[in-house]
């Protein structure tokens, strides 16, 4: 069973080099490594160059290849699957971290799930983490998950909640793409949808849950295969412009995976949107004037 890794990137050469670095230290190796880039510059292409020796020597090739394009993450996620030869496609957001065991342990579960088509990693950012408690930060989670907003849980992953603690795998709704795997089967008939441009927010949440809206119980999530989320804001959209990708995108991914019912849906994420700012406001009010009692001291 072999591994491609895929990594769109847009500029980001730093937050690459670290997780090239993480990728020449894993313990069992992918058979290649594809870094698409969608930078109008060279930077990335040079930082390939420089990179490449390092992995021939360790026994696998780095592929540079340039989006020509317009600028999409689901156009190059989707090029780099057509050039990979690997069975298994490791998708990785270029301001990811790699624990040095990961792909061992993507591998590995592939093998333990053979009917699985995805599998993706956890997100462990905090060592010896403890999933949140007191009152108002329960509350606040179960008002996200009436409103199909995004939340927190534990063993457990639907659509729109990311479980914060997870003690083994567990079939998934959906996969993050910021580090996800799929057989490469799985493009003969499902591709990234190329109508989200630009900074292609939700493009891995319309991918993966329509994967598993075809093939019920076939997304796994484990937390074996962990890594770090470096996060760099400096190449997405911010303000107002982030917001309205953010809506643009929203809707759109709602009604392709549920037509009439997720525009229904949109336009109930919306309310909630308005209800939970209003909360918030109210609440930063409540503080700034000392008075805590309807926060009961428990955040």
């Amino acid at each position: 069973m072999t591994a491609s890794v895929i990594i769109p990137t847009y500029y980001r050469s730093h937050e690459l080099s670290c997780l090239l670095d993480s990728l020449l230290e894993q313990k069992v190796k992918p058979g290649e490594v594809i870094v698409v880039d969608d930078t109008p510059n060279i930077d990335i292409n040079m930082l390939c160059e420089e990179y490449a020796p390092k992995f021939s020597r360790s026994g696998f090739s780095l592929a540079y290849v340039k989006n020509l394009r317009e600028r999409s993450i689901a156009i190059a996620r989707n090029l780099g699957a057509k050039i990979a030869s690997g069975d298994i496609l490791i998708f990785i957001d270029s301001d990811v971290v790699l624990y040095p065991d990961y792909i061992e342990k993507v591998i590995a579960a592939f093998k333990k799930y053979p009917k699985a088509r995805g599998i993706g990693g956890w997100e462990k950012a905090i060592i010896n983490y403890q999933f949140p408690v007191g009152f108002g930060y329960q509350s606040m989670e179960i008002f996200k998950k009436l409103f199909f907003l995004w939340h927190s849980s534990r063993n457990s992953c639907n659509n729109f909640e990311y479980p914060l603690e997870l003690s083994n795998a567990i079939y998934s709704e959906y996969l993050n793409g910021r580090c996800t795997s799929v057989k490469k089967i799985v493009f003969n008939e499902l591709k990234f949808d190329e109508n989200l441009k630009g900074y292609s927010w939700m493009e891995d949440f319309l991918f993966s849950a329509t994967l598993n809206r075809k093939h019920p119980e076939s997304l796994l999530i484990t937390p074996d295969a962990m890594y770090t989320h470096v996060n760099c804001p400096e190449t997405k959209p911010s303000g107002k412009n982030l917001l309205e990708i953010k809506r643009r995108n929203r809707k759109y991914v709602l009604v392709q995976l549920w037509g009439s019912k997720g525009l229904l849906m949109f336009g109930w994420q919306n309310l909630g949107i308005l209800i939970f700012k209003a909360i918030t406001k109210s609440r930063r009010k409540i503080h700034r004037s000392g008075n805590f009692g309807l926060s009961g001291g428990e955040e």
